[in-house]
């Protein structure tokens, strides 16, 4: 029997510092990983009485939902940086702001950053410009009653766990996605706003952004991507796998599936979501014959629109779908892959 002992709240420490967490956004909308490290800042935080500050550099800063995005995750204070004189933002910039933005503001306790590839160079960047300690890739953290982080990295294929002790300050650690999934967020908390602008004309970096090339959706992540077009076993056979995968390009999502549809050999591993899978919160979800078994669900229902196609009305995915389709897959599927086409050649 394992006994859990709950901590109490402790009262802001401001003598402490704060955690900083670069939060990320898509299309007007925070990353699920910027959500999943706003929670458990704020978790680990709330014993310790230290605050959350959520940093936002650039992008669409015009969105005045920000502080009610990040606040309603965890984060008590939003520091927006407003960057002009630059055009792509780089990793070597990235950390470049946030080393300004720490003269500026005094250095966090903790500063947390996606564990992508981008977001591990920024770290690194970062932790030689602090001349601190870095964990990279973890998958949890804690801040124990001695004040030390303690990070835990998933090694070896996963089969086991290391955890890292980071004494110096600030601590950064780089967050593995999806590793911690995301929980109900509280919508009445909204975030204190503040703005830092920094003028980066005339700054020299080693990097520079030449042109952008959109992402093939097949390669993308699933855990990175917009718009999932994710199958069930209810797509029947490899021919309605095959009808998905021509929409999923016309569409331009990536495509995703059920438990059912990996042991189908429709999907690979990769690319199972649920409780046995990833978990991901793209802007468009639309599930395609499944059934809406809480395994699945689990893994999926932070997605900002789900769309259902299910031949069965009182499919349970239709509880949490916004748009819902009844009937046939193959058909609805060839039916609207036939207006695509139509749609695009003219």
């Amino acid at each position: 029997m394992k006994s859990e002992e709950k901590s109490k709240d402790v009262e802001p420490n401001e003598s402490v510092g704060s955690i900083w967490v670069l939060v990320d956004q898509s299309k007007g909308y925070l990353t699920f990983a910027s959500k999943e490290m706003l929670q458990d800042a704020s978790e680990a935080g709330r014993h310790q009485g230290i605050k959350v500050h959520a940093v936002l550099i650039g992008g669409e800063v015009e969105n005045e939902t920000w502080a009610e995005q990040v606040g309603s995750y965890g984060a008590d204070l939003l520091i927006r940086v407003d960057l002009a004189g630059i055009n792509h933002l780089t990793a070597e910039a990235s950390a470049y702001v946030l080393d300004k933005l720490s003269i500026k503001y005094p250095k966090p306790y903790l500063m947390l950053i996606g564990g992508t590839i981008e977001g591990q160079e920024i770290a690194a960047r970062l932790a030689i410009r602090w001349k601190t300690a870095y964990a990279h890739d973890c998958v949890s953290f804690s801040i124990k009653s001695n004040g030390i982080v303690e990070a835990i990295r998933s090694t070896h294929g996963e089969k086991l766990e290391t955890i890292v002790s980071l004494t110096q300050r600030p601590a950064i650690v780089s967050f593995k996605p999806n590793s911690a999934g995301v929980g109900p967020k509280n919508e009445d908390c909204k975030a204190g706003e503040t703005t830092f602008t920094i003028d980066l004309t005339g700054s020299r970096f080693d990097q520079n952004v030449l042109r952008t090339i959109p992402a093939d959706p097949a390669l993308v992540d699933i855990g990175e991507t917009d718009f999932i077009l994710a199958c069930g076993h209810g797509v029947v056979d490899k021919e309605g796998f095959e009808i998905l995968q021509e929409l999923a390009v016309r569409l331009g999502a990536s495509v995703a599936g059920t438990r059912r549809a990996n042991d189908e050999g429709w999907i690979g591993i990769e690319r199972r979501v649920g409780l046995t899978g990833k978990t991901v919160a793209p802007q468009i979800y639309m599930a395609v014959g499944i059934s809406g078994a809480r395994e699945h669900v689990v893994g999926m229902d932070d997605s900002k629109i789900i769309i259902a196609i299910n031949k069965e009305p009182k499919a349970e995915i239709f509880r949490l779908a916004h748009k819902g389709f009844i009937g046939d897959s193959k058909e609805i599927m060839s039916s609207l892959l036939k207006k695509l086409k139509v749609a695009d050649a003219s």
